[in-house]
């Protein structure tokens, strides 16, 4: 544990902007509203949202190396769910399928020339079951906090289809660069967070809650 004995161990959040018809995106108005720290842990929330265009999202490597984060936690948005996912990983292909916010794609010979040594998939090395337990053990004992018909524990889970749109672009991005970084069997500390299309103040102070939970529980399940 010394490499990151020897600072203040860090958090990083990105949320996206619009989208298609999706004007708000929750995963940003929820983003924004994090605190600067939780349970010691420094909490770091890009400060513009992630543009939901892939050539844009290339450059997510650059944000990881300004601010060396220990963890990096990405959200966006599952406009089709009504639960919040924490991802398992991403794919290298497929994002020559569904055109951006520019009506651009990520061809294959793009991805060729940028990921054509890289794997053909990338996961976290974070234990994604250990931290959904301790999510939804934080969950419980904040219940009292949530507002509305929902009665106390928001529905958590995690997933493996964080899909070939922007979300697994930006994640096999991120991940791509830790394994490039530490190598393939070193950390890749990442994870993608899908939440629903929540709209509105009391919804997006919920999502925080949600978030400030999975946040904890990803800082006690690697022990910083």
């Amino acid at each position: 544990m010394a490499e990151h004995e020897a600072h203040e161990p860090t958090v990083l959040v990105t949320g996206f902007g619009q989208f298609l018809d999706i004007r708000i995106n929750p995963s940003w108005e929820i983003a924004s509203l994090l605190p600067s720290t939780i349970n010691g842990v420094r909490i770091i929330v890009h400060p513009e949202p992630l543009k939901a265009e892939y050539h844009s999202l290339l450059e997510v490597h650059k944000i990881l190396e300004e601010h060396r984060p220990d963890i990096v936690i990405h959200m966006g948005l599952a406009a089709d769910r009504e639960y919040f996912a924490i991802e398992k990983g991403a794919e290298r292909d497929g994002y020559h399928e569904i055109p951006d916010e520019k009506r651009k794609v990520f061809t294959r010979a793009e991805t060729k020339k940028v990921w054509g040594k890289s794997p053909a998939r990338l996961e976290s090395t974070l234990d994604l079951e250990d931290i959904l337990r301790m999510w939804k053990t934080n969950l419980n004992s904040s219940a009292g906090k949530f507002k509305g018909k929902e009665k106390a524990i928001a529905d958590v889970r995690t997933s493996d289809d964080v899909g070939n749109y922007v979300c697994g672009f930006v994640y096999y991005a991120s991940l791509e660069w830790f394994w490039r970084k530490y190598g393939p069997q070193g950390r890749r500390r990442v994870l993608f967070f899908h939440v629903p299309n929540m709209q509105g103040k009391d919804d997006f102070e919920r999502g925080k809650d949600v978030t400030t939970a999975l946040i904890k529980a990803v800082s006690d399940s690697w022990g910083m």
